[in-house]
């Protein structure tokens, strides 16, 4: 079986698709496989304790001004140094990125050496390192047709964004918050909160307090969770939360998500098949938020509602809510879109194309 060198980082949303992708191989027979990234960041407080680690430097890739990209010539070449010292190393037979400034380096230290590179683009809006490092690919995995309208056609293959493996229906009891017999909505904007979503429900409160039959989970940040909790009181229908770590049991149990439109936040509620609303945050990079959650609109699975627009987030709440005919078509819509076997189907790809499946 072949070695396998894996580079992510910067975000979870291009670190746990690579994980995920990685655990796919592990069980389908592949043993040597080694994480790339920095040092002290993310990817290594996530990857490092679970799987061989080596260290690479990155360099951001500036879309704005050219003076913020004037060093970065020297310093991709002290990047590229020092991937090729891990290439060396490591001695991987395959590449595979999830792109990301992190994973530049190594791309091209991969591809310049005759590696075989996979590529997996998450956004609707490619990334500038998979990009650039797509002339080194041998097949690019893309999340949907606008992602692949960046790269060469033959070599984009479209499949959901890779995730953790995900529970078996009906094996995750129903969250004590989630009272019986009510609908049930799950209001996500990740460890950090979302200031869009957060204002948006607080100035919604009145409302939500009045509805006797339904249940809230509201997910408000870590550091929001007193300061929201202070103002808006008591609300017997709504539970308040920092941060939640048994977050699949709360997707599984829920009627209707509220979400950020990140890609792995995506692909989970896909996954699950489950309606949402979108409200993608108006600060990402090339606004591929909104791009990601345009696109799953358009299939018919979301809703969205963009930060800077009047609050209608509970009156779209309410009406999906009146409407069980359209909220279980954008269920099925959900799961037409979802693919929460991508990570296997990548990998067993992957394996075909390096003529070493050995999977059942």
């Amino acid at each position: 079986m072949k070695k396998f060198l894996f580079v992510c980082g910067g975000t979870g949303g291009h670190i746990f698709p690579a994980v995920a992708i990685a655990n796919s191989l592990k069980k389908m027979g592949v043993t040597d496989i080694t994480f790339a990234g920095r040092k002290d960041s993310m990817e290594e407080r996530l990857v490092a304790k679970d799987w061989p680690y080596e260290y690479i430097s990155a360099v951001p890739l500036h879309r704005g001004p050219f003076l913020k990209n004037l060093a970065l010539p020297f310093n991709l070449s002290k990047a590229l140094v020092r991937a090729k010292s891990v290439i060396k190393k490591v001695k991987p037979d395959v590449v595979v990125a999830t792109g990301g400034y992190v994973s530049l380096p190594i791309v091209l230290a991969a591809g310049t050496a005759g590696i075989p590179v996979y590529l997996q683009e998450q956004n609707a809006v490619a990334g500038v390192a998979n990009k650039v490092g797509s002339r080194y690919a041998k097949t690019i995995f893309v999340t949907s047709e606008s992602a692949s309208k960046f790269f060469p056609a033959e070599k984009c293959m479209i499949f959901g964004n890779p995730v953790r493996e995900l529970p078996a229906e009906g094996s995750m009891a129903r969250p004590a918050e989630f009272a019986p017999g009510k609908k049930a909505v799950f209001i996500v904007g990740g460890s950090q909160g979302a200031v869009g979503i957060n204002n948006k429900i607080e100035e919604s409160i009145k409302t939500i307090a009045a509805r006797d039959d339904v249940s809230v989970v509201w997910q408000v940040g870590v550091k929001n969770v007193d300061s929201i909790s202070a103002r808006v009181g008591d609300v017997p229908n709504v539970a308040i939360r920092g941060f939640l770590d048994g977050i699949y049991a709360y997707m599984m149990h829920a009627d209707l998500i509220i979400s950020r439109a990140g890609a792995s936040a995506l692909a989970e509620i896909l996954a699950f098949g489950k309606p949402s609303i979108l409200l993608p945050f108006p600060h990402a990079t090339a606004n591929h938020q909104e791009f990601n959650a345009r696109v799953v609109e358009k299939a018919g699975a979301a809703l969205v509602e963009l930060d800077a627009e009047e609050n209608h987030l509970w009156e779209k709440v309410e009406q999906l809510l009146g409407d069980e005919t359209r909220l279980n078509a954008m269920a099925d819509a959900a799961k037409k879109l979802g693919m929460p076997d991508a990570a296997d189907q990548i990998a067993r790809v992957i394996l075909e194309r390096e003529n070493c499946f050995n999977a059942d």
